[in-house]
């Protein structure tokens, strides 16, 4: 399987019988004229195409970027209360609940506006 990654999309060019398993997980496209698949790069894709043949190092290279995310937005998503702090200074008057202040957190995470914090320092 020939595979390439650019501008947050991955192609795949691949054999009969992994074209089949590609349909099956609708969530890549065929461009029929240069004969390449094409998906936007996610987690879900890039560990499907992990266990269906392996993958390039710029694309395992993502995928352990977008699983540090998640691990990340996992661990703000079960902090308690007590411990949450504001990523950055929000833009608001009155003081944040603490489901805002996650949410706030975890959308700059994932959006990358922020670094996701180290796991164990102060966290």
């Amino acid at each position: 399987m020939m595979m390439k990654v650019d501008g947050g999309y991955i192609f795949v060019k691949a054999s009969r019988e992994e074209e089949a398993v590609i349909k099956t997980w609708k969530m890549m496209s065929k461009d029929k004229q240069k004969g390449w698949w094409y998906g936007r790069i996610s987690l879900q894709l890039l560990d499907k195409l992990y266990h269906n043949g392996g993958l390039i190092p710029a694309a395992k290279k993502e995928m352990e970027r977008l699983a540090y995310i998640q691990e990340a937005v996992d661990r703000e998503r079960t902090r308690p209360a007590g411990e949450l702090k504001p990523m950055v200074e929000y833009p608001v008057k009155p003081n944040l609940y603490a489901h805002q202040t996650r949410a706030a957190n975890m959308a700059l995470m994932v959006f990358g506006m922020a670094e996701p914090p180290r796991q164990g320092v102060g966290n």
